[in-house]
C-alpha cells in the first residue's frame, strides 16, 4: 500500500502581522500547497491520503474553503481519512459537520482509539473534541497479533520530536511506548517542520506558517510492505526568513539604511523577510522602521523591519553636565581609573557606571556580572 500523509495546512489562517495584501496571498498559497499535494498523490498513484489535523483553523474558515476542500478531495479519489487536531477540533455544529463530505472521505471520531482498515494495513486514529486530548487515550492500547499491518494516525507532541518544544503541552505521547505496542510507524501532525525519527513522521506543513518556523515543510509518502519506508518530498514555494543587520556605531538612521542595503536583499516574490536591526548605535540615531521599509523597494512577498538596536551612552557628554549623573559618571570615571591595575575593581566601576546611566534614562537592567 502507498499511502500520502498531509498534515497542518491551516487553510484561511489569519497571518496576524504581515500587510493585509500579503496575507490574503499568503492564504492562498495555502490552497495551492494543498492542491499540489493531492496532485503528487494522484501522480505517484497512491491508495491512501491521510491528514495529520489542523487541515484549517476551525474560528477562521469559510463556508467556501470548506466546500473547496470537499471538491478537491472528491476528484482525489482514492480513500482519504481525516483526523481533527487542536485547530480544527471534530466539534457537534462544527465546520466538519456542516461540510458535505463525499463517500471517499472518512472523519476520525473522537474520544477513543477507533481503527481503519485498507487491505491489510490498519490505521487507529482519535481525533481532537472540544478539550484537550488525553494521553490517557493511548494508555492500554495494544494492536491485536492479527497478521496485520498497524499504524497511527495522531495530532500530537511526539516526546522525540527534533521540533518540538518541551513545553508544547498538546497531546505528548511516548513513540517508544507506541512501537512496544506493535505500531510500525505513527504518521503524526502538530509539529510544523518535517522530520522522521522513532517510529514517528511528521511532514511539516506544506507552507511555512511565520518567522519562527524551522526546518523543512513536506509531505510523506509511505511505503507500506515487508517494511515501512518513508520519503519526505519537499512541497513549499514560500519561506519565512529572519536576518540580523549590525548597525553598531552608526550615528544617524542613514548609516542604518545603508547597511541594510548592503545586506544584498534578495528579490524573490515568495520571500517573507524580517530584517532584525541589532548593535549599539549613537544617542541621535533615530530609526525610523516605516520610512526604512519604504526606502528599500524590494520585491519580496513582505518585509519587516525590527528595531532591537540600543543607544549607547554618551559617557563624554555626560560628564562635562554640572548634575547628579554629571557628577556620578565623573566619579566612576575616577574609580575606573585608579582600579587600572586591578582588573576586577576596574570591571565592578564599569558595571557600575553601565548600570547607573542606564537606570537613569530608564532602561533595562545589566543582567551579565563578573
Amino acid at each position: 500500500m502507498r499511502i500520502l500523509h498531509l498534515a497542518d495546512v491551516h487553510l484561511d489562517r489569519p497571518f496576524v502581522g504581515l500587510p493585509q495584501a500579503a496575507a490574503a496571498a499568503q492564504r492562498r498559497n495555502l490552497f495551492d500547497a494543498f492542491r499540489r499535494a493531492l496532485a503528487l498523490g494522484r501522480e505517484r498513484g497512491v491508495d491512501l491520503l491521510t491528514i495529520g489535523g489542523d487541515l484549517w483553523e476551525e474560528e477562521h474558515v469559510r463556508a467556501d474553503t470548506r466546500a473547496s476542500v470537499a471538491h478537491e478531495l472528491a476528484a482525489f479519489r482514492a480513500p482519504v481519512l481525516v483526523v481533527c487536531g487542536n485547530h480544527d477540533p471534530l466539534l457537534p455544529g462544527g465546520s466538519y459537520d456542516r461540510t458535505a463530505w463525499p463517500q471517499n472521505v472518512e472523519i476520525v471520531p473522537t474520544g477513543a482509539l477507533h481503527e481503519f482498515r485498507f487491505g491489510d494495513v490498519s490505521i487507529w486514529s482519535v481525533s481532537w473534541g472540544g478539550r484537550d486530548l488525553s494521553p490517557l487515550v493511548l494508555e492500554h492500547f495494544a494492536a491485536p497479533g492479527d497478521g496485520r499491518i498497524h499504524l497511527a494516525l495522531l495530532h500530537g507532541t511526539a516526546l522525540t520530536a527534533p521540533f518540538a518544544d518541551e513545553a508544547d503541552g498538546y497531546f505528548p505521547f511516548d513513540p517508544e511506548k507506541l512501537q512496544a505496542s506493535g505500531v510500525s510507524l505513527c504518521l503524526a501532525g502538530h509539529i510544523h517542520a518535517a522530520s522522521q525519527t522513532h517510529g514517528v513522521v511528521y511532514p511539516g506543513s506544506p507552507e511555512p506558517l511565520g518567522w519562527g518556523e524551522r526546518g523543512r515543510h513536506c509531505v510523506a509518502l509511505v511505503e507500506v510492505g515487508a517494511k515501512v519506508d518513508v520519503d519526505l518530498i519537499d512541497l513549499n514555494k514560500t519561506r519565512f526568513e529572519i536576518r540580523e543587520v549590525d548597525c553598531s556605531g552608526c550615528t544617524a538612521s542613514a548609516g542604518a539604511r545603508e547597511r541594510i542595503e548592503r545586506s544584498q536583499i534578495a528579490q524573490d516574490d515568495n520571500l517573507f523577510l524580517r530584517i532584525r536591526l541589532v548593535g549599539e548605535v549613537g544617542p541621535d540615531c533615530d530609526i525610523d522602521v516605516a520610512t526604512v521599509r519604504n526606502l528599500l523597494g524590494t520585491t519580496t512577498a513582505a518585509v519587516e523591519i525590527e528595531d532591537r538596536t540600543k543607544s549607547m551612552l554618551d559617557i563624554a557628554s555626560r560628564r562635562e553636565r554640572k548634575s547628579l549623573d554629571g557628577l556620578f559618571t565623573r566619579k566612576l570615571l575616577e574609580r575606573i581609573e585608579e582600579a587600572h591595575a586591578d582588573v576586577r575593581a576596574r570591571r565592578v566601576a564599569q558595571l557600575a557606571l553601565e548600570a547607573g546611566l542606564r537606570a537613569v534614562e530608564g532602561r533595562e537592567p545589566i543582567l551579565r556580572v563578573g
